[in-house]
This record gives C-alpha cells, structure tokens and sequence, in this order.
C-alpha cells in the first residue's frame, strides 16, 4: 500500500512539474508572439530575405481584381502589411480603409473575401487573447500549489527530473515526426481548415490576392514562425532560471526552519 501511494505521489508531482513546464512555454509562446506583433512581425526584414519587392513585380500585374499595384513603392509595401498588423489586433477595424494609389486614385487594398478572411483572424486573435488569459491563470495557480508545498514540506514529493525530461523528448519527437511526414505546408493548410469556417475562403492564389502576394504567402510565416519560436525559447529559459532559483531559495528556507 505504501508503494502504491508513493508511486501515486511521485506521479501526481511529476504531472504538477509538466503542466508547469509546458504551460509556462505555452506563454512564452505568447509573449514571443505579442512582441513580434508590436514589431510588425518583422516584415521590414523579412521583406528583403525573402525578395518580396520581385515577388510583388511578377504578380502583382497579373491580379484579377486589382491593378497597378506593382507600381508602388516599397516603403508602402511595408505600411500596408502593418495596417493589416494594426486592424487584425483590434478587431479587424479598418481593413475596408486600406488602400494604395495608382493613377493618382485610392483603390481599396483588399476585397471582400480577403476582408471575410482576416476578419476570421482578429476573431482567432481575441480567442487565443483569452485562452493565454486561462493558460496563465492555471499556471499561476500550480505555482502557488507547488511553492506551498515546498514551504510546508507536507505531501510534498520532489519530481523526476530524467522521467520530465523522457516525457517532453517524447513530445518533441512527435512533433518532429509529424513535421518529417506531412511537411510544415500541409499541417499549415490542416490548421486553416480546422479552424476558419467551411464556408470562409482562406487560401489565394497570388493572381487572386493583392494580400497573399504582400505577404509572399505561406513562405513570410514560415519566417515568422521561426521569430517567434526562437525567441519564444529565450524567454522560457529566462524565465526557467528564474523559477529554479525561486524554487532552491524556497527550499533551503524551509530546510532552515525545519533545523532550527
């Protein structure tokens, strides 16, 4: 009965240790997404490595929908893409006021199925706004259950740290295993499907879209994603180190008051 209860305990701690681990890198994930945003994800670089100025020259002359797009600047390129930036992170005002000049006109930057998409972005935006709200949430609670179990030192069962690590190398290997087979592309497209509306158009072509030929589209989020992830990392490792030296702190105090 004992061992019962003892491998029961060393499980649930284990469980506590990789919900702590993996939500706080969830919320790095977040914060690493925020200060992109706030960055313009980028794009004033990214622009130029992915030679997105002779992108914008091949097709944007052959858009179904819009002209003389090609005849425009760079530095209105990159404002475009961060009035997209700016109305997607505030509920999708303004996408119908984004235009660009040709032939001394303003012409609209994007058509309704484009507004339609985007629209289903800022809404996915504001979802995942909330559910980063719940994540922190549940994160901060199991960091109050964890720091007060170390201070009072009852029912507390220190983690496996090589059985954490087993379980997350098993997750990274799924995670790359799925990218090896399918390819980032084809999970890509899956995510659009799952979670923008059947009936809510969501990929276009570069003749169709003044927006996907912006944006160099899916190859720019591919970009993106690696900004993010990458510094996605250095925040959940700043942020790691600082917890172990809360959690070392916490446990020689307690050890302390139990000597004394």
């Amino acid at each position: 009965m004992k061992l019962v209860k003892n491998l029961a305990g060393q499980a649930l701690a284990n469980m506590r240790v990789f919900l702590i681990v993996v939500l706080g890198f969830l919320l790095a994930v977040y914060a690493a997404w925020m200060v992109n945003a706030q960055f313009g994800y980028g794009y004033s670089w990214l622009y130029h490595a992915y030679d997105t100025d002779q992108h914008i020259a091949k097709y944007a002359p052959q858009n179904r929908f819009r002209a003389g797009f090609e005849a425009t600047l760079v530095v209105e390129h990159k404002a475009a893409f961060q009035s997209i930036v700016d109305s997607v992170h505030d509920d999708g005002k303004g996408l119908a006021d984004i235009h660009y000049r040709s032939a001394g006109k303003r012409i609209p930057l994007l058509h309704k199925a484009e507004i339609i998409h985007l629209q289903d972005v800022a809404n996915l935006i504001n979802v995942l706004h909330k559910l980063a709200a719940v994540i922190f949430l549940l994160w901060l609670l199991l960091i109050i259950w964890y720091a007060l179990l170390i201070r009072k030192r009852v029912g507390y069962v220190r983690h496996s740290a090589l059985g954490l690590v087993s379980v997350l190398t098993i997750l990274i290997v799924i995670a790359l295993v799925a990218f090896m087979v399918w390819g980032a592309k084809a999970i890509f497209y899956q995510l659009h499907i799952m979670i923008f509306p059947a009936d809510h158009q969501w990929f276009f072509y570069y003749q169709d879209s003044l927006m996907s030929t912006l944006m160099k589209a899916p190859d720019l989020f591919a970009g993106i994603a690696i900004q993010i992830l990458g510094l996605s990392v250095v925040i959940f490792i700043m942020v790691g180190l600082a917890f172990k030296k809360v959690v070392d702190f916490q446990r020689s105090s307690s050890q302390h008051c139990l000597d004394e």
